[in-house]
């Protein structure tokens, strides 16, 4: 398995080890260095250059640091029992630290479909039962674009498809607290995600699936990032699904190809850094495009 050239291309998380006091932790930077795993995900490079840094800390204690910010974007405490292991340890955090961020980050190489699904964020009113419809209402916006909902309250989401022929579609809701992807559409990975033409779909309409939107402990205020794709090939989704950050990521799949479809192979190259050795299928044979809506959740 190679990776080939993409219509959606990505870079590698460029990562960096700092430490203030070497006698103090757990094994030298040049010694991390030389046995780290390599990664299609990872560069290693200067602290200058790094888009992340971990700073190496006494207790076998690591932060993670953004370019240019002073605030730790998380700490983990990482005892091993045989040293060898820690370097595949960091390796699988910052591998999942540059999935998600290449997920978040990917876009469709052109609009081709980007006129096919009509999206509109809603608030549940009443869930729908095998006798009644559900009721939605509408949502504001605020001035960034995020539509905005209160903490406690459903989201739905209305799909409709305007095309000829039937399409695919899949939601994925993505939180950058806690580096993890949930699948909200369809329900289960195994379940069918066709849409026929002019059907419409309310995601999250109950009774049994519902989207509540919650705030996490101590905060007013967040922010959840949902993506819409759709495509005119089905793919499986549960590729996509990360638990946060630090817990076991178990790898989905090492499969490079999945359901074959051009949608399926680019998420994977993004969130694997690698794909399959045959040609890929030509875009215009094979299209898909996303949508991104911030949602705020306020108290």
């Amino acid at each position: 398995m190679i990776a080939p050239p993409s219509s959606v291309g990505f870079q590698p998380l460029s990562v960096a080890f700092t430490c203030g006091d070497p006698s103090r932790v757990q094994m030298p930077i040049a010694n991390l260095l030389a046995a780290f795993p390599p990664s299609p995900l990872l560069k290693l490079t200067d602290p200058e250059a790094a888009d992340l840094r971990v700073e190496l800390l006494p207790d076998a204690i690591y932060h993670f640091y953004r370019r240019g910010e002073d605030s730790a974007l998380v700490a983990f405490r990482i005892p091993v029992k045989k040293l060898q292991a820690l370097p595949r340890k960091l390796l699988r955090l910052l591998e999942h630290v540059a999935a998600f961020s290449n997920l978040l980050q990917l876009r469709p190489p052109t609009e081709a479909l980007s006129s096919v699904l009509e999206v509109e964020f809603l608030q549940l009113e009443t869930p729908a039962s095998r006798s009644v419809a559900a009721e939605v209402s509408p949502l504001v916006r605020n001035e960034q674009g995020q539509v905005q909902i209160q903490a406690g309250r459903n989201l739905a989401i209305a799909l409709k498809n305007n095309a000829p022929t039937p399409v695919h579609v899949y939601a994925i809701a993505l939180d950058e607290r806690q580096y993890s992807v949930d699948l909200v559409y369809p329900y289960q990975p195994d379940l069918p995600a066709r849409l026929r033409p002019s059907e419409t779909l309310l995601i999250g309409s109950g009774p049994r699936y519902l989207l509540q939107m919650q705030l996490p402990e101590g905060l007013d205020m967040a922010v959840d990032r949902f993506k819409i794709w759709v495509s005119g090939s089905s793919m499986q989704p549960g590729v996509m699904v990360m638990p946060p950050l630090g817990q076991r990521l178990e790898p989905a799949s090492e499969d490079p190809y999945g359901a074959g479809s051009r949608l399926d192979r680019d998420i994977r190259l993004a969130i694997l850094g690698k794909s399959g050795n045959t040609p890929l299928p030509a875009f215009v044979e094979d299209p898909w495009w996303c949508l991104e809506q911030a949602v705020q959740i306020v108290a």
